[in-house]
């Protein structure tokens, strides 16, 4: 936006983005002057929306068409003219109701807040998981499955738990992973996933030569059930509901949303930037770095355990969804999420 934006253009620019918003077609000059602006000629609005169009904010699909905001222009829209609506008490205690459970281990209360995002904002909700590293360690025990193989199960403090099956070169009697299970119980007993990790592979160089053998694979164990564990995951419910959007109606736009959604790199990435900020944020158009989509939106917060910003939530939709709607359920989300996270 430059010095020489006006009011006017301001206004002009708010009537045609909402009108946007509600048909996702590109809107004329004589249907914001007829509908919005009696007292401004079609004429009048043409030059202001030509306006516009040099700054970069408005583009023109065809020369006959009506004009579209570029996601500069949604840019100024959503930081100067978005008008944020309150949510209602009816609204309010939907969220609540479809965020609440009687399962409280952590993956399951986020697993439901991926799903209440996508019913309540018609779009995809997407939650990542806290940084695996930053959990802390409540239990760990390795189960014999075969003569050469052992479940290794690993249950953080907040309940998540991670399972890995783990090829061994030695068989163990009871005994041995009796001794092993209570041994590794007492030595994380309270530690970060991260500071286990450090702890087990310093201990492990440390004892190769001690003479306790079970020992020795007790941290060899540990080693490899910890470092196999991922760090942040991501829930995504709604993929389909992407598709009523005229933006991702045609397949390929369709499919390549979905792959980004799927593959969970990008998407984490984007959460991250989230969980490292305040309140929350809004992505428009290539600033969410979605490769070969450009015609979308996101609408992310991050959320809190024990007073700490522990992971992210958000909505991905069309460049042009109602974000008057979507920020408050967003922002409000992430308040009962971490209400509900408190310990």
């Amino acid at each position: 936006m430059t010095q020489a934006t006006t009011k006017r253009h301001l206004e002009i620019l708010d009537i045609l983005i909402s009108d946007y918003i509600a048909s996702a077609q590109p809107v004329g000059s004589s249907a914001i002057a007829r509908r919005h602006h009696d007292h401004l000629s079609p004429a009048t609005v043409r030059n202001l929306m030509a306006d516009l169009t040099e700054m970069g904010l408005l583009s023109q699909p065809h020369i006959s068409a009506g004009r579209l905001p570029t996601a500069l222009g949604m840019r100024v829209f959503v930081e100067t003219l978005l008008k944020r609506r309150d949510l209602s008490d009816a609204e309010m205690q939907e969220i609540r109701r479809r965020c609440a459970g009687d399962e409280r281990r952590i993956d399951a209360v986020l697993s439901r807040t991926s799903r209440m995002l996508a019913a309540v904002s018609h779009y995809a909700g997407m939650v990542i998981t806290p940084d695996a590293g930053r959990v802390r360690f409540r239990h760990m025990e390795f189960v014999p499955i075969s003569g050469h193989r052992l479940l290794g199960i690993f249950v953080s403090q907040d309940g998540a738990v991670q399972n890995r099956l783990i090829e061994i070169s030695e068989e163990y009697n009871y005994s041995d992973i009796e001794r092993i299970n209570n041994y590794c119980n007492q030595f994380f007993l309270g530690l970060s996933l991260e500071d286990a990790l450090e702890k087990a592979r310093r201990e492990l160089a440390a004892t190769r030569e001690d003479y306790d053998r079970l020992l020795v694979n007790a941290m060899s164990l540990s080693e490899e059930l910890l470092a196999g564990i991922p760090g942040s995951d991501l829930f995504v419910d709604g993929e389909m509901q992407l598709l009523a959007e005229p933006e991702f109606a045609q397949a390929e736009s369709f499919r390549k949303i979905v792959e980004a959604l799927e593959e969970k790199k990008s998407m984490l990435s984007l959460l991250e930037r989230c969980r490292d900020g305040q309140g929350v944020r809004i992505f428009i158009g290539s600033e969410a770095e979605i490769h070969g989509i450009d015609a979308v939106g996101i609408v992310g917060a991050p959320y809190l355990k024990d007073g700490r910003v522990v992971g992210a939530i958000g909505v991905i939709g069309p460049m042009r969804m109602d974000y008057s709607r979507v920020v408050p359920i967003v922002d409000f989300t992430a308040k009962v999420l971490s209400d509900a996270l408190e310990s």
